[in-house]
Formats: C-alpha cells, structure tokens, sequence
C-alpha cells in the first residue's frame, strides 16, 4: 500500500467514526400526557418528562422551556415508569442451563472473592433481551457456588460488550452462610458448619488486616478482593434463609463495624425483624412465587413477607434469580401489590429500593430531575403480566431496541393465525 493510499484510508475510517459521533449524540425528548410513576411513592397524572444528554431534565406537569429541534412523543393514556432493576440474577454468566459450556456463574473451589462477575458478562445473551422488553433495563450479575462465590456488578442490558454494559463494577461480595438442612445428618452437617465458620473467620481477619496496609509486601488477590468491603465501597450480600442463620451472620459481622452488611433470600426474616432493624440491614427478597418454607406456614406467606419487613421499617428490594427467569421480575413485585404493599411500594421494591440498596440511587432508580434518563412507556400496568406491554425505553436517554427472537417467533405465528397483521 503507498503511502497517499494508506493516508486517503485513515482519512476514511476518520470520517466513519466522526459520522458514527455525531448520529450518537444524544438530542432532547419530550414525553407528554402519560401517568408517570416516579418510584418514590408519587404519581403525577397527564404529565411531562424531558430527557436530554442522558438525563432526566424535567418532571412535572407542565412544560416550561421551549426546546428547539426536540422529538417529541405523545404518550396519552399510557404509563411511565422508571427502568426495573433486576438484583441477584445470573443474566449474561447462564444461557442454556443443560449446557455446561455456556454457563459462567460458578468457579471452582469454596473461597472466591476475587471472581468477578463483570467480566464474564455476555451481551449477546439471547436471553436479556427478554429481560428488556418487560422493562428490566439493569441487572445485577452475581457469581454463585462455594462459601464466598465473588463479586457481583451492577449491568445495563443494552451494550457492545461488558466494559460498555458495566453500569457499577464490583458493587459487591456474595457469601452462601453455612446453615442446617433439616434433611440432612446432624452430625456431619455441625462438623462441615463449623469448618466453614472457622473459614469464614480466618478470611474475614486476614482481609481486615490486609485492607489496613497500604503497600502489601505480598499481593493477595482474595484479600485485596475483599479490601472495599472495610472501606463502605462495596457490600456484603449474605445469602441465607433462616432465622438462626440470620441472627448467626448479623452477629458474625457485627465484629467488622466498617462492613455494610445486606441480606439476600432471607426467607424467615419476618421471623426476626427487629434484630434486623435494629442494625439497619437491607433486604433483597427473592423468588416470591413459591411455597412456604414450612408446613405450619400460611400458604401466602412468600406473597406477604415484603410487606411485613417495610411495615417494620426495613428497606426491601425484590429479585427474580435465575437467568431467563428473571424477566417475571415485575410479577413478582406485583404479587406482593394484593398481599399488604400498594402498587407505588411494590413498584419501589423493584427500582428506587434496589438502587439504594446498591448505592447508586443519586443516579437511577426513580424519574426525578437530574438523574439518569432511563425508564420505559407502557400501555398498561407494568405489575400486571396481562397489560405489561413496552412500547419504548430508554437506558441513559438512549432508545433503545425492544425486537427479540421470542418477540420475532411470537409475531411469526399470530401471522399464521390470522391474528397480526403487517
């Protein structure tokens, strides 16, 4: 190649990525007319939403500015809601679960903090976008497997890859608590607990007492993994079910005051809610389309067990796990709607509460002026699986694509019925 050619080519590929900048510019967006639930509680009837450069730049009634040039999106008799975030999931790491080469979500071994979930994420999962158009914009990536399973990320589901995707990295470390199963042999369960506890221990002082040097003669990759943890960088998600395993893990941790402790699965936490409130812990409540755990249980007790931790004061959030399960997200939020919460708690459960949860509510988790434009217009009720039908969303006041291969198959074959027409 001579050298006016190779020039004439720089000159080229120059321009692609000029006129690639400029039609990626983000322009101003008018919503108007829609019934727009904010997520903190409040509903504003008929009203108007402005996105521009990302961000959410007017919430109200009523329009006040004039902007040039902007798009502008009637929305009449629709609903606007912020972009669901999915916690606790395995999105991106699990795409067929009778698969073992495409599932990334357990390493081996017991003690793994230093597995970062972030890396493994896959953003040509044809599973996220089924998340999407039922309204997940977000999605927190968590490791699992073992007695410290890694560290989690929080994820957008829209992305050239998982740098792009990354949203919040390493927000923080997942632990299995060791407890009983009621099935199983005492004696040999007491013996393996007790092993664990001592790991748990000798991990937890060692990493303390790492995060205190500031050059570390030796580089410890778990330790130094665990280092945000004693610095409220990051969390400590304990997965545990129990109400002796809860108190177990709230007194354990307790020992390391710096240590921001959440709760995940907490099943009996209704069991033990003042210890709980007590030492301030948060909870992500998964799976709520399940039975009791017990026998002597109300069969309803899953659906209602949201609404009695928020009575007593304690900030709930609530999960779907799995990867392609996930995207019932909001079914589930809205179960706990008929058993004690209002649709407006519910719907906090599943945005603003995670993303406080996460620490990143200054930034998402509500429409509210300043903060990142992502949130979606819906037909109907977005906690009803019979009228949640996305009609547009946004992840950082970009649009973006609802199409999917359910949503290709699922016109496909109204078509051949005779019940879509082109």
């Amino acid at each position: 190649m001579s050298l006016s050619t190779f020039k004439k080519s720089i000159f080229l590929i120059s321009l692609c990525f000029i006129g690639f900048g400029l039609s990626a510019q983000k322009t101003t967006t008018i919503i108007t007319g829609a019934t727009i639930h904010v997520g903190n509680g409040e509903i504003i009837e008929n009203g108007v939403v402005v996105l521009s450069n990302g961000k959410i730049e007017l919430v109200g009634k009523t329009l006040n500015t004039l902007y040039k040039n902007a798009k502008t999106i009637d929305a009449k008799g629709k609903h606007i809601y912020p972009g669901l975030i999915g916690m606790n999931t395995i999105v991106g790491l699990n795409e067929i679960d009778a698969a073992r080469a495409t599932r990334d979500f357990n390493e081996q071994g017991s003690v793994n903090p230093n597995v970062r979930a972030l890396i493994a994420y896959n953003t040509d999962s044809k599973i996220i976008p089924t998340l999407v158009f039922n309204g997940i914009l977000f999605t927190q990536v968590v490791p699992q497997g073992g007695l410290i399973s890694g560290t989690s990320s929080l994820m957008k589901t829209q992305g050239w890859n998982w740098e792009d995707a990354a949203y919040k990295k390493d927000d923080g470390v997942h632990i299995n608590w060791p407890e009983f199963n009621p099935y199983g042999n005492a004696e040999e369960q007491k013996t393996h607990i007790e092993k664990e506890m001592q790991q748990l221990s000798d991990i937890f002082e060692q990493a303390e007492q790492y995060s205190k040097l500031q050059k570390p003669e030796t580089f410890n990759a778990r330790l130094n993994a665990m280092k945000p943890l004693f610095s409220a960088q990051a969390k400590l998600y304990v997965h545990v079910n129990s109400a002796k395993g809860i108190i177990t893990a709230i007194n354990f941790i307790k020992k390391f005051p710096a240590i921001k402790m959440v709760l995940v699965d907490a099943a009996d936490a209704y069991l033990v809610t003042e210890i709980i409130k007590e030492n301030n812990i948060p909870i992500v409540l998964t799976n709520i389309h399940r039975l009791p755990q017990r026998s002597a249980e109300d069969v309803d007790q899953p659906y209602k067990t949201a609404s009695q931790l928020m009575k007593a004061g304690i900030l709930v959030a609530i999960s779907r796990s799995g990867s392609w399960e996930a995207r019932n997200l909001a079914f589930n939020a809205g179960t706990t709607a008929g058993y004690g919460l209002s649709k407006e708690e519910a719907l906090a459960t599943i945005t603003l509460n995670a993303a406080k949860i996460m620490g990143v509510d200054a930034q998402m988790g509500s429409i509210e002026k300043g903060k990142d434009a992502s949130l979606m217009i819906c037909s109907g009720d977005i906690l009803d699986m019979r009228t949640n039908t996305i009609e547009q969303a946004f992840i950082l006041g970009e649009d973006v694509d609802l199409s999917s291969q359910q949503k290709a198959l699922g016109d496909k074959y109204l078509k051949k019925l005779g019940l879509k027409v082109d």
